[in-house]
């Protein structure tokens, strides 16, 4: 059974807590609201186990409406914590609202074994809230972010994390997040201008209007050589340990980027190096935080 919301929004004095204009949740699937503190996750869920009732639009499962349903039994939906996750739900919709949060690794690794063994079952759909991205990447069918009560994009976890439709979707997703830096905009719309260096993207941007823009790459794909190298001068300025490398920053003329470094790390704070961003791992965003398209 589907789990529809129709321009669902709810308020609290007068405070948008959550607005969805669309969205179609499918039977089987494990989808994750996402987002900070304040985003929202919890009212979704809470208008979807019926603890909170729309203050415009509805919500449907299957032809049925449930705005003015108000248990959770007859709505078809079982809410459940770390502690009271089922084997198995004869419930069409499980809602879980972050069951993880606080747990150690051994009872983390319990939850996921059990959410795991639930949405083995192809007739419940597992409704998920957490504000771990890292979490929600590992596990989820599909994501919604939300900020400040807004969707922010709705996608597989791949496609919020390659093709982010803003800026906040960027830089809240990745560890370390993704760099994004000011430049402008070559107006033949294929190179982009940080400070005296202009580079160049793999087509052309899309939107003629675009001037004031942001340019942004993952860590993972900054690329980092020893000095005389063919590249952009610049300066190592810190050195964090991350999993199995480091997260490198370096300063150029005009910004700071972050390299992520797997291995045995052969850079030093104040080092000279060269750094490369391969145009095809470069995301071009307007000067609002908007994805613009290279084609």
């Amino acid at each position: 059974m589907e789990l529809r919301f129709d321009h669902v929004v709810k308020r609290f004095d007068g405070k948008t807590a959550v607005d969805i204009p669309s969205l179609a949740i499918c039977p089987g699937e494990f989808f994750s609201f996402v987002g900070p503190r304040g985003a929202g996750k919890s009212t979704a869920l809470n208008l979807v186990a019926g603890l909170e009732m729309p203050t415009e639009g509805a919500l449907w499962a299957g032809e049925r409406s449930l705005t003015n349903v108000a248990d959770g039994g007859e709505r078809g939906v079982v809410v459940v914590t770390a502690d009271t996750l089922p084997e198995r739900s004869g419930s069409p919709f499980v809602v879980c609202d972050e069951p993880m949060f606080g747990l150690g690794p051994d009872q983390r690794r319990e939850v996921l074994d059990r959410l795991s063994r639930l949405h083995a079952n192809p007739e419940t759909a597992i409704v998920y809230a957490t504000e771990d991205q890292e979490e929600a990447l590992a596990i989820s069918d599909r994501i919604a972010v939300l900020h400040n009560g807004q969707v922010q994009q709705i996608g597989s976890p791949a496609a919020v994390v390659d093709h982010p439709l803003n800026t906040f979707v960027a830089q809240y997703f990745g560890t370390p997040p993704m760099n994004v830096v000011a430049g402008i905009l070559q107006k033949d719309g294929v190179a982009v201008e940080i400070g005296p260096r202009s580079i160049q993207l793999t087509g052309m941007v899309a939107q003629t209007f675009a001037r004031d823009v942001f340019l942004g790459i993952r860590p993972e794909y900054v690329r980092l050589r020893d000095q005389g190298v063919t590249g952009w001068k610049a300066r190592v300025s810190a050195v964090d340990a991350v999993d199995e490398g480091a997260a490198v920053e370096v300063t150029v003329d005009m910004g700071v980027f972050v390299a992520l470094h797997r291995g045995e790390v052969p850079y030093q704070v104040g080092q000279e190096v060269s750094l490369a961003l391969p145009p095809k791992h470069l995301h071009v965003f307007d000067e609002r935080g908007g994805r613009l398209d290279v084609v």
